[in-house]
């Protein structure tokens, strides 16, 4: 088999009335962010797929050309499954939420619309050097397979996650073969990374806002998981814009192997 798999994916999306807010280990600073992600991805992905296809034609290495195609057909099916759970989120109404998936989109229209084919892609492989790191940091955790995390939202995610370790060189080689500038890479990866961050912030303190009203103090982002959530990411971005910065050189565990096949297993086809 490949080792970029692409899986035909179908979960359980729980009932619009099933749906509570703190999914993620009972936790709100994890699942709104995780909420955040998912309602990001929705739109970075096909913005993704859209720049790498329009790059596809000069691409003169076979072996990546059919990796950006297989790191395409995976993102398509990410979307497409976070869009599925996006809905029960949606269906709860926070003010202002589709304000913000607007003017997010409004952005990603933009830069394939104005900017540079080299900005696309180097958006793209700044969101995958961070989400890398920060999923291989989930996936050990154990975060998704917590007794108060629900089933299908930790099932969700942890397939999302295994499939960003997977594709994981395909986006930066892309970046490489087609641009290789250092200092053009840590731009990009400060822009695109800052960009997604400040996106998942703000919907994750909308959403809290909200829950406190309608389920309590519990869904309250705490000062303390703020100053966590400024904090989280500054090792991750800085280990991605290091000279000499891979992803080859990230530890992959043997377990990942393992969590591979049985997602194989589950799928409805692979190819």
């Amino acid at each position: 088999m490949h080792p970029i798999p692409v899986r035909t994916m179908k979960f359980e999306v729980p009932a619009a009335g099933e749906f509570h807010p703190l999914y993620i280990a009972g936790n709100s600073v994890l699942s709104y962010n995780h909420t955040a992600f998912g309602l990001y991805v929705a739109l970075l992905e096909p913005f993704a797929v859209k720049s790498f296809r329009r790059v596809l034609d000069r691409i003169r290495d076979d072996r990546l050309r059919e990796e950006v195609d297989r790191f395409s057909r995976q993102e398509a099916q990410h979307y497409q499954r976070h869009i599925d759970f996006n809905r029960i989120v949606l269906a709860h109404g926070y003010p202002g939420l589709e304000q913000r998936l607007d003017r997010l989109r409004g952005d990603l229209e933009g830069f394939l619309g104005n900017a540079s084919d080299r900005f696309c892609i180097g958006y793209v492989e700044g969101f995958e050097s961070y989400t890398t790191q920060f999923a291989l940091r989930m996936i050990e955790s154990g975060l998704y397979d917590h007794k108060r995390t629900h089933p299908a939202f930790g099932a969700l995610f942890k397939w999302h996650m295994l499939e960003e370790i997977e594709h994981r060189t395909v986006a930066f080689d892309l970046y490489q073969h087609l641009y290789g500038s250092y200092l053009d890479r840590v731009r990009m990866c400060w822009i695109s990374q800052g960009h997604m961050l400040r996106f998942l912030d703000g919907c994750a303190r909308l959403m809290s806002e909200t829950d406190v009203a309608r389920h309590g103090e519990r869904c309250r982002i705490s000062t303390r998981q703020r100053l966590q959530l400024a904090t989280f990411p500054l090792g991750m971005r800085l280990h991605s814009m290091l000279p000499g910065y891979t992803p080859r050189r990230h530890h992959v565990p043997g377990s990942i192997a393992k969590l591979s096949e049985h997602f194989t297993q589950l799928a409805e086809s692979v190819r």
